[in-house]
């Protein structure tokens, strides 16, 4: 500010990238990141306002719960990027079958929930007719890849007033409806009925095996080392329920936790893995493992009991568990049901000194203006973002903003679902404190964990100096016959040569080593060249990017050249003289942009 004095001083910051990140993670905090859909949170609130409407207006509201079938099937036998582009498309054809004002969302999985307002009262005509058109946009084919595949979905439909008068119930309902149509074969839709909500027998054979599963000792905890990207060493657990079911084997977490919510045993489960955890947990302690921390999720409904801060103290007391080796993790969906209740809590855990970590961070309903009012230890980057980290721009925008926020907030950050190297270095040059995910390990039962302390095992951190001391290039084709003749045409010009057979691939190279130029084919299993070669720009600016193809196909890409700024076009077949003089052009059209490497 000015003094009077001669002189005065300002000072100013650029915050647009910061802004920009936070308003992204605020979207993602509402839609879907695959599918681009409302969430289940947006769901919630526009079914909550289209009741709010009904009841005023006398109106109608029909809640339709679409499940797709066998799309477990889909990414055992495709793959998940098959499985993920089956999704889209399942988001794409039902839009198109409902009105603009009408709500389609993705609410987890493989399930999504749609809102058709503004009907007669207990009219269910024009949800049928919605739906009939669904069934129809799936009765196509599906074309995934080079494959031609066939997905269908069963639906169930609940209509306000008649098949109830809340939120809960209608998702509910409409949820047991959807049900039926799976017991009735797949592939058709039912109207709720009283019968539609006894679940399939499945479904009944799980939730009566559940509540003998203490009892019977069929829950068993696994856990998932974090280890941290300063020294590579494990520096924490957290722990994983599993269970058996006698008859059925192993009951896949999602589901049999979705039955202990609904069904209340979640409380006492909880309070079963709490204990257990703990007991462990002061087991290893004592054969000299180290000062591990484990983490223990807290459920929404354990979480709102007014004497949890007791039952920790109790659990921790009987154990002989210290506080600061217990981590308890907390959704941001758990905690923003309640902002005032929440942090109190909270509070009140702090004061037996366990740590808090906020779970899932960013893809709950937004919690930013409150984030620094919680009491929190640590933030866990949530595996959606990790997944596309090295090869999408705005997650990784999203990452860093993430972990900015957390070291600024004096927060350790944690990534989850840490696959790949590719993964790893980005997340390693980006500041991040720790990960955990199958790159390093699986979630292991207690004796398996057990060997894997004892042996000491250490996670590979990537170098630090990513620079390379000769011009790098890479090399990216689906055919392992043309790579090889590449690398042979460009013998003897002094290169480092890498190779990748497809965007995915080239994507891990780019993230852990420094490439100069880049050298794409045209056609790639995931996506084509000027798609990779455009993301490749977002990512990596610095690169030199040239597209490999044969010159008739270049006329109908102009566009996506375009966003990927390609340098040149290399023939296909070519003649390796000028290839090599192309690349030659190229080198030195990098060192001209770019002073150093």
């Amino acid at each position: 500010a000015y003094d009077g004095s001669e002189y005065a001083f300002f000072y100013a910051s650029d915050v647009t990238e910061r802004k920009a990140a936070e308003l992204r993670i605020r979207h993602l905090a509402h839609y879907d990141a695959l599918t681009s859909l409302p969430n289940r949170n947006l769901l919630r609130d526009r079914l909550d306002q289209a009741l709010h409407l009904a009841h005023r207006y006398q109106l109608s509201v029909a809640v339709v719960f679409v499940g797709l079938d066998r799309f477990k099937l889909v990414n055992d036998t495709l793959g998940y990027a098959a499985g993920d582009q089956v999704l889209q498309l399942a988001a794409s054809r039902m839009s198109a079958c409902v009105r603009d004002v009408d709500t389609v969302a993705r609410i987890g999985g493989d399930e999504f929930a749609l809102v058709l307002a503004g009907g007669a009262p207990e009219e269910v005509d024009g949800a049928v007719l919605a739906v009939q058109r669904i069934l129809g946009a799936f009765s196509q084919p599906a074309l995934v890849g080079d494959r031609e595949i066939f997905v269908t979905c069963s639906i169930g439909v609940a209509v306000y007033p008649h098949d109830g008068r809340d939120a809960e119930a209608l998702l509910q309902n409409s949820s047991a409806a959807m049900y039926r149509a799976k017991d009735q074969g797949r592939n058709n839709y039912q109207l709720y009925t009283a019968a539609s909500a006894s679940r399939a027998p499945q479904w009944l054979s799980l939730e009566t095996g559940l509540r003998h599963a203490l009892e019977r000792d069929e829950l068993r905890l696994h856990y998932q080392p974090q280890v941290s990207l300063r020294t590579g060493q494990v520096v924490g657990l957290e722990a994983l329920l599993r269970w058996t079911h006698p008859e059925l084997g192993p009951v896949p977490p999602e589901t049999f936790i979705r039955i202990a919510e609904e069904t209340g045993l979640i409380l006492p489960i909880s309070e079963w893995v709490l204990h257990a955890a703990c007991t462990q947990l002061k087991a290893w302690h004592a054969q000299g493992m180290g000062p591990l921390r484990l983490a223990v999720n807290l459920s929404a409904r354990q979480f709102r009991q007014k004497d949890l801060a007791t039952k920790v103290s109790t659990t921790l007391a009987q154990t002989g568990c210290h506080p600061h080796s217990l981590e308890l993790e907390l959704t941001e969906s758990t905690l923003v049901q309640n902002i005032e209740v929440a942090i109190r809590v909270m509070a009140e855990l702090k004061q037996l000194e366990v740590h808090i970590s906020l779970d899932d961070f960013g893809t709950g309903y937004s919690s930013l203006t409150h984030l620094k009012r919680f009491p929190i230890d640590t933030l866990k980057i949530d595996r959606t973002f990790v997944r596309e980290i090295t090869c999408d721009r705005d997650s990784a925008a999203i990452a860093d903003a993430i972990i900015a926020m957390g070291h600024s907030l004096r927060l350790q950050v944690i990534a989850e679902g840490v696959e790949t190297r590719g993964q790893l270095a980005v997340l390693h040059t980006r500041g991040c404190d720790q990960i955990q995910g199958y790159l390093f390990s699986k979630p292991l039962p207690p004796e398996d964990l057990t060997q894997l302390l004892t042996d000491r095992h250490s996670l590979s951190l990537p170098s630090t100096a990513r620079g390379a001391a000769k011009p790098t290039v890479l090399l990216v084709d689906k055919e392992a016959n043309m790579l090889a003749a590449l690398r042979r045409a460009l013998r003897g010009e002094g290169y480092r040569v890498l190779g990748a057979d497809s965007a995915e691939a080239a994507f891990e190279v780019l993230a852990q080593k420094t490439v100069h130029v880049i050298v794409s084919d045209l056609h790639l299993p995931e996506m084509n060249g000027a798609e990779f070669l455009a993301r490749a720009k977002d990512l990596y600016p610095h690169t030199v990017r040239l597209l490999l193809s044969e010159s008739a196909e270049l006329q109908s890409l102009d566009e996506a050249v375009n966003r990927a700024a390609v340098y040149n076009f290399l023939p296909k077949p070519w003649e390796d003289g000028p290839l090599r003089e192309q690349l030659r052009e190229a080198f030195r059209r990098h060192r001209a942009d770019h002073k150093r490497p």
